[in-house]
């Protein structure tokens, strides 16, 4: 394996590293999610909240924009990611 392959080895090893970390903590997300049903279950609230959905979805582009990934990949479609993390 040239060095060039190694390195880029260790990069996708990093990336592989960030995934598994994204995917734990996205279900991690989905138990508060889910916990978060039941108490609006239990209290007798709708199961939508659609202006608590608005600022999730405004705090997930702000942070995007200012790491720079924006919802370029998206098409500019800002409610893609929010739509499946609110299911």
């Amino acid at each position: 394996m040239s060095a060039e392959e190694s390195k880029l080895g260790e990069i996708r090893k990093r990336i592989d590293e960030i995934d598994d970390a994204i995917a734990d903590l996205l279900s991690k997300r989905q138990q508060c999610a889910t916990e978060a049903k039941e108490e609006k279950l239990r209290l007798k609230k709708p199961l939508r909240d659609r202006q608590r959905e608005k600022e999730v979805v405004e705090k997930w582009c702000e942070r995007a924009s200012r790491s720079g990934s924006g919802s370029r990949s998206r098409g500019g479609d800002k409610h893609g990611l929010s739509e499946e993390m609110m299911k």
